[in-house]
């Protein structure tokens, strides 16, 4: 069997997914009964009443993993700084809004964006996500959109959540973050 760069990006896909789910079921108390690899978007479930919604996956990060490595290692930065990451955050939006308008992406009025902190841990953010500061993730037609801090999970095997839209579930969803083994 043969890794090539897009059966390992969509490995890691299906493992921030995982990791997403299993908080979101946590928080919202809905889980879904089958979750299918797709294309555009990256995935589509289906609800336990039936209906169908597309989850669309983004990397959050400084760039190439050996400029990363560098950073920590030479410069001594841990992680990216904010103003780059609501940079990054406000672009990604604005490219995945154009995708999800583009003829061929399944259910483009169904569809969760979820955008993965891999960089830069939520707590350092959570303040700065409002529509004033992030205008066009707030402007685009997702029907949800969450950060996920995937930071913590190699150390404490967990996420931490905020939900940007909608309304009725927005805020900051921390976990109870310990490591799993003593």
């Amino acid at each position: 069997m043969e890794y090539t760069n897009e059966r390992i990006n969509k490995e890691s896909e299906v493992e921030s997914l995982g990791y997403f789910l299993e908080a979101y079921e946590s928080i919202i108390g809905e889980s879904f009964k089958s979750v299918e690899s797709s294309e555009r978007p990256d995935f589509i479930a289906t609800r336990k009443d039936g209906s169908q919604i597309g989850i669309e996956l983004s990397k959050i990060r400084r760039g190439h993993p050996n400029d990363i490595q560098y950073d920590k290692i030479i410069e001594k930065k841990e992680y990216m700084s904010v103003d780059n990451a609501l940079c990054m955050i406000q672009r990604v939006a604005s490219e995945k809004e154009i995708k999800r308008n583009n003829p061929g992406w399944a259910l483009p009025g169904a569809t969760i964006l979820l955008l993965e902190l891999t960089d830069i841990p939520l707590s350092e953010l959570r303040y700065f996500v409002l529509p004033d500061i992030l205008p066009d993730l707030y402007e685009t037609g997702f029907a949800e959109i969450w950060l996920v801090d995937l930071t913590g999970v190699e150390a404490y095997d967990n996420v931490e959540l905020f939900c940007v839209y909608p309304e009725e579930l927005e805020g900051y969803y921390p976990r109870d973050l310990q490591k799993p083994y003593g």
